[in-house]
């Protein structure tokens, strides 16, 4: 690579992944896609170096893919003690849009990765197979910001509460499941509780559903505190009939995120993304074990394997605003830390160099400029800002979420 391809931010061109739980509108208004993209759901955009789906980084009329222009030169690109450490981006950034449920899932940790997808690897199951488990050999802590009001279940509920709330359903199939939470020994409970439920044959299920529909409207008249889960639960029913995992919203915990907050999950925590848009910021990796609410491969021993069993209800996270005005969302791990920039008229926003970055901007215009290179910026317009980058500044109005390494910018 010679030192004309150096440039200060680099224009991203970014893979969009068509599943069938994305919707037909939210992706399709920020990246203002033409009528023709608005028949089919899109669900996400990826930003980042992922091998499956690296975005393209444009400079002058020559493109590339974001990985293997890291690879080129990674201290350049990613500061030498990124580059030492990970030798790649070591974080995805995405948009994600939800328009029905995602599956129940759970991620690996490092070592659960690493041992699961060497496991896979010399058993020869082809990377994009569909009973593939492991895509990559890393954990996959992340992130999830709304744009629009979201909703998620994440974490086991206290072993009280699951039991005390599906005695409300009076149902006989899961009596076993009650039986097994009310276990002494709480990880023992949680895990009895799962393989009863997984265990439910798939004629029972029906069963189980169609006596949850009948059931709903009785229900919410006699217990209109849990409203919300009586809702999710009849969705659920509808879009998956014969699926135990229908009464999620009984053992995990709902949450209701509005526009700016935001969400960390570790690995390890059982969770689903049911509805609304975001910006998802995640170690570099695409591992997904499911546990239910989907047609794909569920494999419920691997799963059993990586999760974390205790009660567990992630905190609603508030942006920190730091000196520079940077609202910052920091998370316990040193892959990335999300953050966010509303850029007004007549202030000039700061971007210091240091670390990897990628930004886009969701409301808006601005105006990008290093004192070399300017570059006018719309929604749906991202870039890549190498660490050893110079002093940026952005101009306009805009409203811009960002990734970058570490606990925090610099």
């Amino acid at each position: 690579m010679d030192n004309e391809t150096l440039q200060n931010f680099y224009l991203l061109k970014n893979p969009i992944q068509r599943y069938a739980w994305g919707s037909k509108q939210w992706i399709q208004d920020i990246l203002s896609l033409p009528e023709s993209d608005r028949h089919v759901p899109i669900a996400e955009v990826w930003m980042g170096a992922h091998p499956r789906a690296p975005s393209l980084a444009v400079y002058d009329t020559f493109e590339q893919r974001l990985d293997s222009l890291i690879q080129a030169r990674p201290a350049f690109f990613l500061g030498a003690e990124t580059a030492e450490e990970y030798r790649t981006l070591p974080y995805l950034f995405k948009l994600l849009a939800a328009a029905t449920p995602l599956s129940i899932q759970a991620h690996p940790n490092k070592k659960q990765a690493e041992e699961g997808f060497a496991r896979e690897e010399m058993a020869g199951i082809p990377i994009n197979a569909e009973n593939r488990n492991y895509k990559d050999a890393n954990h996959k802590p992340e992130i999830i910001c709304a744009i629009t009001p979201f909703t998620a279940m994440c974490g086991f509920r206290e072993q009280d509460k699951i039991g005390a709330l599906l005695s409300l359903l009076d149902i006989p199939q899961l009596q076993h499941c009650i039986e097994a939470i009310h276990q002494h020994d709480s990880r023992s409970a949680y895990e009895a509780f799962l393989q009863s439920l997984f265990n439910i044959p798939q004629r029972e299920g029906l069963n189980l559903t169609k006596s949850l529909q009948d059931k709903i409207p009785e229900l919410k008249k006699k217990h209109p505190l849990y409203a919300t889960e009586w809702e999710l639960i009849d969705r659920f029913c509808r879009l998956y009939p014969g699926d135990s995992a229908v009464i999620a919203p009984l053992y995990l915990n709902v949450l209701s995120l509005k526009p700016g907050e935001a969400l960390f999950l570790p690995a390890g925590v059982l969770h689903a993304y049911v509805e609304g848009f975001g910006v998802e910021l995640m170690a570099n990796s695409d591992n997904v074990l499911r546990g239910g609410l989907t047609p794909k491969h569920i494999d419920v021993p691997e799963l059993l394997r990586i999760i974390r069993f205790e009660a567990f209800k992630p905190e609603i996270l508030s942006p920190i605003e730091t000196d520079n005005a940077l609202r910052l969302y920091p998370s316990p791990v040193s892959e990335f830390t999300l953050f966010r920039m509303n850029i007004t008229e007549g202030k000039p926003q700061e971007l210091l160099p240091g670390k990897p970055t990628i930004i886009i901007v969701i409301e808006g215009s601005a105006q990008i400029d290093s004192g070399r290179e300017t570059m006018e910026l719309h929604k749906g317009m991202s870039l890549f800002l190498p660490a050893s980058r110079a002093l940026l500044t952005l101009e306009g109005s805009a409203q811009i979420f960002g990734a970058s390494t570490g606990s925090g910018l610099q």
